[in-house]
């Protein structure tokens, strides 16, 4: 659980391109099937939610591995504002286009 959860949170950044955008993307893609506006609200929401669950299975890993308790209570602020820092990261590429947009990923995969 420690090493999918370091592996899934934004303490290891470079894995992003392989693990958390494309997981983001998927999520936002398949809501934006309902409503394009859709795309970008989901895709910051799969991307919390990926760093999130990160933190969250490294920390119970590593609680558990030490038989000790954890509490997500106690934790939960680290979460917020690491996955917060990551999200404006995530959300300035998409804006200027250094990530695609949902249509130039379907039309991509359209050709």
């Amino acid at each position: 659980m420690v090493f999918i959860g370091f592996w899934l949170s934004p303490l290891s950044p470079w894995n992003d391109l392989f693990t958390n955008i494309p997981i983001a993307y998927a999520f936002g893609f398949l809501f934006s099937i309902i409503s394009q506006e859709l795309f970008l609200p989901m895709v910051i929401l799969g991307y919390w939610l990926s760093n999130i669950l990160g933190f969250v299975l490294m920390h119970y890993g590593y609680f558990h591995l030490k038989e000790k308790k954890y509490s997500l209570k106690e934790n939960w602020k680290s979460y917020f504002l690491w996955t917060t820092i990551y999200t404006i990261l995530v959300i300035i590429l998409i804006h200027y286009k250094i990530l695609p947009s949902a249509q130039d990923v379907v039309s991509f995969f359209n050709k």
